[in-house]
This record gives structure tokens, C-alpha cells and sequence, in this order.
């Protein structure tokens, strides 16, 4: 159809750059028309670090995924994370100018230009401003305040900002390759996006993105973010320590931990063994499982404590009934949920994005929702413009209608 859009998300990752390539109706919904993966080059823990390296593997992949679907990409959604990746809370306060006092759409623009007027550093850069609620003459836990009569409104909001120089650098990397930026995303929004329901939001979950060189998470409570972050570890460490300390090649390493490795020692049987491949010919050797769980452990472990310990620092607290939701590859490692459950003291489980028109289902994994959600991120966008009044039709929506459909698009815009 003519209304029809068709987008790419891009998730520059530390081990795979991932695309794909989707078809979005006016109403939001997602046609996945390709999925493609290639091994990523000049990335590092999440940050480019060599810039014609990674224009390589962003060419290859860009170029594999238009030929699977038939089509040529000419903008491009970006997901960017890492530990560079902070939330920070802010609030708007403006008064009702109206005679009536009734707030509109105007009102709520100007609070959340208020609540992004503060002095952010030069090495910064907003990603996204993100609606938590709003208060009307002190009446907090309001999500739509349209039409609602009041003297002063006040927008609580989770301003998401990156690093101005990784966030130019793919830009860069981008427009070298041919192609223009559509948007940066913070690859969190993108995995909830993906990943999270609508109940789990307002339940209060924990999503955790464990990635070769960096681990995001987010964190919900009442349908609003109130966390975003991350450290600059992730599976690729465990491969290392298991390479060091059994002296092996990388390669080997990583194949040990996929196949034979498990990050919570109480969840293994002291009489397991597990078969260690020997390079230059040699004979395969044997050594307990356990003994790999012991050095498996000890980094996811600091991982999870890492960014507990980021929550306390924001003193992020509630009863999260979502619990944790483990995705990336990382997540797949035996023995996670549970050594998360350990250390959040809450139940944790593998998080699956959505089956999408279209999509494989070998493609419904963990490792894909940063890359899926890219694209899902802006359908919602299309489909929160849309019922907001996007199309003329919208006009004839009663009031009540249009100003509760019309909280997702102030949620979106920024």
C-alpha cells in the first residue's frame, strides 16, 4: 500500500552487527520483509573504535538485508547503548494559562520543555524524553492530564542522554556508508519494546540486555521507565576468563561456554564433566563442569551486582512484580535466571520478542530483540501519531477518545 513504510534497524553490536528490515503500516503494524547478522568489526564494548572497520561490517550487513528484501534503505534507525547510556529525572512546573483553566496539548509542551531546560554538559546528548506522569495543583500518578482543569501542571520525566561523541561517531559511520540517520534509540527502549508487555510495565519489571561487550538494563514501575543504564561487561568477559584461565583461544573458549557453560555453580552435578577441544591435533581432555562454573560464576555475578549497585545509587526501589527479564545472548548462558534471581531477590526468565508477521522463527530469540524493537520502537511512533490525529478522519473521534489516545504520542514524541 501506498501509505505503507518501510524502515531498518541497525544494532551495532560488539560481537554482530544485526538489520532488519521491516514493512509498517499507518496503524503501526510490523511486516519483517529480512533479518540479517554479520560479524562486527572496530566495535568495542558497544563504542566504535575504528571507524572504517565498522563502515565495513555496516555495509556488508546493510547490503545482504536489501537484497533479501527486495528493496533499497535509504535512512536508517540506529539502537546505541552501553554504560554511557544515563537517565536522568526531571520536572517541568508551568501554570494554566487559559481563562478556563483547562489544560491542552499546549500546556503539556511547554512543561516538557521546561523539565529539558537544564544545563546539560558539551560531552552530552539527549536521546529521549520520556513521560513518567503528571501532577495538576499537587494530584501526582495522573498519566493524562488533557482536558483536566488546574492552575499549575507539573511533568515528571526520564531525560535519556548518551555520549555527544559515540552517538557522531556512528552518525559518521552511517553517512560514510551512504545512508542517512533516522533516529538513535537507546537500545533499552528498544528491547522493551520488544520484549515487555504493557502489564509487566505497570507490574514494575527489571529488563536486563546481556551483550558480548556491554550489559543495558532498564527498569519500570507504573508503565513508566524510572532507570536506564548500563556497565561495560558482558559475555565477551566470560569468554576471556574462561580463555585465560584454561589457555585457549578465544574461539574455543566461546564454544566451551555455549555448549558446556553454566554461571550457577548449585545448579550443577559434581559428577559432570565436561570435554575440553585441544588444538593442533591433540586429543580432547576432560575436566569437571563444575570447575568451569566456578569461572563462569564469579563475572556474571559481578555483572548482576554491578547494576544492582547502580540502582541503589539512584535509589531505585519497588515491589517489581514484573521481576527480571534476561535478553542478548548472554541470556542464554545456563544458569543466569537463576543466579539473577539470587542476586535481585525476584524471579528472572528469558525474555522472547514478539512473533512478528513475517519473522522466522529461529529468529525469536533473545539475541534479536534489540534489533526487532528498533523498527517496533518507530511503528509505535506511526501508530500513536496515527490515533492521536495523524489522519483527517481522527477529527470526528469524540474528546474523551482523542485525549486518551493521545498520551501515547506525548510519551513517543520527544
Amino acid at each position: 500500500m501506498a501509505t505503507d513504510r518501510i524502515m531498518m534497524g541497525l544494532d551495532i553490536g560488539s560481537s554482530w552487527v544485526r538489520a532488519m528490515i521491516g514493512t509498517v503500516s499507518k496503524d503501526g503494524t510490523v511486516v519483517v520483509d529480512s533479518l540479517c547478522e554479520h560479524p562486527s568489526e572496530g566495535v568495542r564494548h558497544g563504542i566504535i573504535v575504528n571507524i572504517e572497520q565498522a563502515i565495513r561490517s555496516i555495509t556488508s550487513v546493510i547490503s545482504e538485508a536489501e537484497l533479501q528484501a527486495g528493496v533499497e534503505i535509504q535512512q536508517i534507525i540506529i539502537g546505541i547503548g552501553g554504560e554511557h547510556i544515563e537517565g536522568l529525572p526531571s520536572q517541568g512546573v508551568v501554570g494554566i494559562n487559559a481563562k478556563d483553566q483547562e489544560i491542552k496539548r499546549e500546556d503539556i509542551f511547554r512543561s516538557l520543555e521546561v523539565a529539558r531546560a537544564f544545563e546539560l554538559p558539551l560531552d552530552r546528548e539527549i536521546l529521549h524524553t520520556l513521560v513518567q506522569d503528571f501532577r495538576v495543583d499537587g494530584r501526582g500518578g495522573i498519566k493524562d492530564p488533557i482536558d483536566m482543569l488546574g492552575h499549575r501542571l507539573e511533568s515528571r520525566v526520564l531525560i535519556v542522554t548518551g555520549s555527544a561523541s559515540v552517538c557522531q561517531n556512528e552518525r559518521k559511520c552511517i553517512e560514510r556508508a551512504g545512508f542517512q540517520v533516522q533516529r538513535l534509540v537507546a537500545q533499552q527502549l528498544a528491547d522493551a519494546e520488544a520484549v515487555l508487555s504493557v502489564e509487566e510495565k505497570e507490574m514494575g519489571t527489571i529488563l536486563i540486555n546481556i551483550g558480548s561487550g556491554t550489559t543495558n538494563m532498564i527498569v519500570y514501575a507504573n508503565g513508566a521507565p524510572i532507570f536506564t543504564g548500563g556497565v561495560g561487561l558482558g559475555g565477551g568477559n566470560v569468554t576471556d576468563d574462561i580463555a585465560f584461565i584454561l589457555n585457549k583461544p578465544k574461539i574455543i573458549a566461546e564454544q566451551v561456554k555455549c555448549e558446556s557453560g553454566n554461571c550457577h555453580i548449585p545448579s550443577v552435578d559434581s559428577s559432570e564433566m565436561v570435554i575440553i577441544p585441544q588444538i593442533g591435533g591433540l586429543p580432547s581432555i576432560k575436566m569437571p563442569k563444575r570447575e568451569l562454573s566456578k569461572v563462569i560464576e564469579p563475572r556474571m555475578a559481578e555483572i548482576f551486582s554491578l547494576l544492582q549497585v547502580e540502582l541503589e545509587k539512584k535509589q531505585v526501589r519497588g515491589s517489581f512484580g514484573g521481576g527480571v527479564v534476561l535478553v542478548g545472548g548472554g541470556a542464554l548462558l545456563s544458569g543466569a535466571t537463576e543466579l539473577a534471581s539470587e542476586i535481585f531477590r525476584l524471579p528472572a526468565r528469558i525474555g522472547f520478542p514478539e512473533a512478528l508477521h513475517g519473522l522466522d522463527r529461529s529468529y525469536i530469540n533473545p539475541r534479536y530483540t534489540t534489533t526487532l524493537g528498533l523498527v517496533m520502537s518507530e511503528a509505535r511512533r506511526i501508530r500513536d501519531h496515527y490515533v492521536a490525529g495523524g489522519s483527517r478522519g481522527g477529527r470526528k473521534k469524540s474528546s474523551t477518545s482523542f485525549s486518551r489516545k493521545v498520551k501515547g504520542f506525548f510519551r513517543t514524541i520527544f
